[in-house]
């Protein structure tokens, strides 16, 4: 049980990973295709400053999937991309919390 625990955790840090690094991709092909979009949403770039609010509004934007009507191919790729990390960390995280659950049962909590 240990090992299933273990590759779920390390399944859901890869998947995190995975999502981040995807959307610095989307936020690179932004600025550097669509500049004008890219300044509406204010130059969002990942910081972890919890004043600065560009960043998690840039990540509203992705997930609400606004910058279709911009028809590019790459966007959609990386929105792609992120959709799947995150589904992989949902799944990965759940199943660390039922094999925990599972040994909490096992062991008579």
């Amino acid at each position: 049980m240990n090992l299933l625990f273990t590759a779920f955790v390390a399944v859901f840090m890869i998947a995190i990973v995975k999502q981040l690094l995807e959307t610095n991709v989307f936020l690179r092909r932004l600025r550097d295709a669509h500049p004008r979009q890219y300044e509406k949403l204010g130059r969002p770039r990942w910081n972890i400053q919890f004043g600065d609010t560009r960043f998690r509004e840039a990540v509203k934007y992705i997930r609400a999937k606004a910058f279709a009507d911009l028809d590019d191919p790459e966007l959609m790729r990386s929105y792609r991309a992120i959709r799947r990390a995150d589904y992989a960390a949902i799944v990965s995280g759940a199943g660390a919390v039922l094999v925990t659950l599972a040994e909490l049962l096992r062991h008579g909590a």
